[in-house]
Order: structure tokens, then sequence, then C-alpha cells
């Protein structure tokens, strides 16, 4: 579906790796490798989702792996209490 203000569009997935430098994640579609999107995670138990600008760095089916793209220190910081 599109995303809010017209701009790319939003696709579920869930994540099932996560690092301080990026994450593996199962999407409902294929994306292309290479690709600059936006990883947005609920974090449990706080109600506070985490916004990540990521770059698909592999794809195997629905499957992609995710870099990081400068995380702000305090993502950083909640990144590094994650993991």
């Amino acid at each position: 579906r599109p995303a809010a203000g017209g701009r790319g569009f939003v696709v579920h997935g869930r994540t099932v790796d996560l690092s301080r430098s990026g994450a593996g994640v199962t999407v409902t579609c294929e994306l292309a490798e290479g690709s600059e999107v936006v990883l947005c995670m609920h974090l449990p138990g706080s109600g506070t989702t985490l916004d990540l600008r990521a770059v698909i760095t592999r794809r195997k089916g629905f499957r992609v792996g995710l870099e990081f793209v400068q995380p702000t220190a305090e993502q950083r910081l909640l990144l590094s209490e994650l993991c």
C-alpha cells in the first residue's frame, strides 16, 4: 500500500535477525537489492517505534538483509539495548 505522504509504499514483514548494524527480514513481496528502505520496528514493552534507514544488501526470495544507514546516537543506543 502507498506510504504516508505518497512517497514509496509500505511492505509488512517480520524481523528474524537483528544486530547493531543491520537486520534480516522476511517480507511480503520481493524487493530489489540496493533499494533504500525504512525499517519501522515496534519495540516490545515500550510502545515506541524505531524507524531506521537501511539498504537491502542481499535478497533471497522474500528474505532480505538490511544494512542500517547512519543511525542516530539514540537509535544506536536502542539497538545496543536490544542486541
